[in-house]
């Protein structure tokens, strides 16, 4: 090695400073940092080598356990030490065990073994990867909260809104699409599987079945001739059990498409089947115009594996250049789908779930084929159709809250959260705190009726009752104890709150724990009865807005709010947030619905 020292340097200084706290010399803290981390990130691959051959063994000995042979020397050695009563039943047993050789095994055990033995093949290969090895866990969690909160994705295909429910797993780009507005979104590449697994802090684990098909990242993992494919899959299954995080395998395509599935599914912890259902921050009616045209279409291409009955009715309608109903291919695929059920104000369709989301913006739609409808009757359906004008906002609004209650992604969501045992208030979207100054006890008995005939329940009331003598107070806490009955977190704090003072709310804000708080209208709350907060959090699900207030126009983005919201969020109502009569000048989505 070549001597760097420059001339002149003191011996032994080697041309290095001193620190002046340690007389070390100048970044040998930073090494020695460097060096506990790379030995941190070392041990923690060992670690999570260790716990995943800890669980393929325990999966491989509980198959061995369940085998013919274990049985087998398990009776004779039973017999051998007891020959009486167990050595006259053992021929009995044996004739058992040899009438049920042919009975296969649980779908759970053959998954097992099948899972254990690629896996213990896998590890004992050359299977470390460079990717895996110079990777440290963790670093790859969400980094930039204001990329999630706006729901943008970030350099790492990070997506969702931040401090909800975290998925991760096998998802398709529709999937992660679907799923971004209400979730934190980590897709999962086969090269990258494992590292990513165990570094984002993921809530569930989900495989998507769609992202299994031809064209997508996980393509094939479920065939035979795609060995190396499907032994990522399973890596990933045992990696996420290894971590304690629940496997959830979401079958949302046609069993003919996927024949693979049967190893799989009985290795999740749930099976559920279905779609996400309909993501309203992409199909809604914000900016569809009353002068959309009426002309029937059929969106997207036809299914060859319609049955015959719709499939000759499709035939009727859309053969021949006089027919009824035009075919349309959106343009880009899935993305180009919410503009053209905006564009368009009447549809055919065999789907019910292409159904719903026309529905969401504004569409009317004919169908689902195939569910009681002839031909003479769609033709009927399609005559009324082309002859009416276009849904009115009224009209859509109505088909909105169905969708939102049922049918929506964060309902499907909830529900697949609790099919994997995942607690269900992750998913925060519709979790709405209402706030109100009570002033007395029959005005709590009022609110409380008032809130359990709303179809929309909130999560929990926060009032302000201390504009009230201390018998009445009791009075109030009394009134306001239905809620709890029903599920609904009762707050009261003894500050005043004055419904003249726009900053009434700030007070209340610090109490609540929901991410969207309602400040209570009695007169507009009237005026909606049961739907007062379903059309606001509705409104707010569509529109992914900060703030959802009353104005003119109906379902409409604006850039000032004259008075407080109606639903807001909850950081905007800290003592660091904008004025409360001043909502249009700090740069926030702000929406508008009509009563």
């Amino acid at each position: 090695m070549t001597d760097m020292t420059p001339a002149g340097a003191p011996d032994g200084a080697q041309g290095q400073e001193m620190t002046a706290d340690a007389g070390l010399p100048a970044g040998a803290g930073l090494s020695g940092d460097a060096g506990m981390a790379a030995e941190r990130e070392r041990l923690a691959r060992q670690l999570r080598d260790t716990r995943m051959q800890l669980a393929m063994t325990q999966a491989r000995l509980s198959a061995l356990e369940q085998s013919a042979t274990m049985r087998f020397g398990r009776m004779v050695a039973n017999a051998a030490h007891r020959p009486w009563p167990r050595g006259a039943q053992l021929p009995r047993d044996l004739y058992r065990l040899w009438r049920d050789r042919g009975i296969p095994k649980s779908g759970a055990a053959n998954a097992a073994t099948a899972l254990a033995s690629a896996q213990l093949t896998d590890l004992a290969g050359t299977g470390e990867r460079f990717l895996s090895a110079l990777t440290a866990p963790g670093v790859l969690s969400l980094a930039d909260p204001g990329l999630a909160l706006s729901g943008v994705t970030g350099p790492g295909g990070v997506s969702g809104a931040a401090g909800g429910l975290v998925v991760t797993g096998a998802l398709s780009a529709l999937g992660c699409a679907t799923l971004a507005p209400d979730a934190v979104v980590h897709p999962l590449l086969p090269h990258d599987a494992d590292v990513v697994l165990e570094g984002t802090g993921a809530d569930l684990v989900l495989i998507e079945a769609a992202a299994l098909l031809p064209g997508q990242p996980w393509a094939y993992a479920t065939d035979p001739a795609a060995a190396d494919r499907g032994r990522r899959l399973a890596r990933l299954v045992v990696m996420a059990r290894s971590l304690g995080k629940p496997v959830v395998l979401l079958r949302n395509v046609p069993p003919s498409l996927m024949p693979g599935l049967g190893w799989l599914a009985p290795s999740c912890d749930a099976v559920v089947d279905g779609d996400l259902g309909v993501q309203l921050a992409r199909f809604n009616p914000v900016g569809v115009s009353a002068a959309r045209p009426t002309d029937p279409l059929y969106a997207g291409a036809r299914d060859p594996r319609e049955a015959p009955a719709v499939r000759a009715l499709l035939d009727s309608l859309t053969g021949g250049r006089d027919a009824p109903v035009r075919l349309a291919a959106a343009a880009g695929s899935w993305r180009g789908l919410p503009a053209l059920y905006r564009e368009h104000a009447v549809f055919v369709t065999a789907s019910a779930g292409q159904a719903r989301e026309q529905l969401a913006c504004g569409a009317r739609v004919i169908g689902p084929l195939g569910s009681g409808l002839d031909t003479d009757a769609v033709r009927a359906e399609l005559d009324k159709a082309r002859i009416a004008s276009p849904l009115s906002l009224t009209e859509i609004r109505g088909e909105l809250r169905d969708v939102f209650i049922s049918h929506a992604t964060p309902a499907r969501l909830t529900a697949i959260a609790r099919a994997a045992g995942v607690p269900a208030g992750l998913v925060g979207g519709r979790q709405i705190a209402v706030l109100e100054a009570v002033t007395s006890a029959e005005h709590a008995r009022t609110l409380a009726a008032a809130l359990l005939a709303q179809r929309l329940r909130p999560a929990e009331v926060v009032a302000a009752i201390g504009a009230v003598n201390a018998t009445e107070a009791a009075s109030v806490r009394d009134a306001l104890g239905t809620l709890t009955d029903h599920g609904i977190r009762v707050v009261t704090t003894g500050e005043a709150a004055a419904a003249a003072d726009p900053g009434w709310a700030r007070p209340l804000a610090r109490l609540a724990s929901a991410p969207w708080l309602a400040l209570w209208d009695q007169a507009r709350a009237a005026a909606l009865a049961d739907s007062y907060l379903l059309d606001l959090a509705c409104a707010r699900e569509c529109s992914q807005a900060d703030a959802v207030g009353f104005g003119t126009g109906d379902y409409e983005f604006t850039s000032w709010l004259d008075q407080p919201p109606c639903l807001v969020r909850r950081d905007l109502l800290v003592p660091e947030g904008p004025p409360m009569g001043d909502w249009g000048s700090h740069g926030l989505r702000l929406f508008t619905i009509a009563r």
